[in-house]
């Protein structure tokens, strides 16, 4: 079941169907909706997720590093770093 809503408040429009799987569409769309910029997109996701959860508040690092993993393996990629995620995410916050 797709959340319309979901992603608003960071400007998503993408629907996500499934908090256990993203498809290589979604994935697609989630990266072009960001302008490419990967970690944009996971963070967009995880608030997707969080609300098809039921859950309001900001995702944590887990929750973007979770996306970020979902977003890569449906788009055929490696892992992420979860350390290099962080470290990206904090130069981010400080900027």
């Amino acid at each position: 079941m797709s959340n319309p809503t979901a992603g608003k408040k960071h400007g998503s429009t993408v629907s996500l169907g499934s908090l256990a799987r993203v498809t290589r569409e979604e994935a697609t769309r989630y990266v072009a909706a960001h302008g490419g910029e990967e970690l944009d997109a996971a963070i967009a996701l995880a608030v997707d997720r969080n609300l098809l959860e039921g859950t309001s508040g900001e995702p944590d690092d887990a929750d973007v590093h979770q996306a970020l993993y979902l977003l890569r393996k449906a788009l055929g990629e490696d892992a992420p770093s979860f350390d290099t995620m962080r470290v990206e995410l904090r130069h981010r916050r400080a900027a």
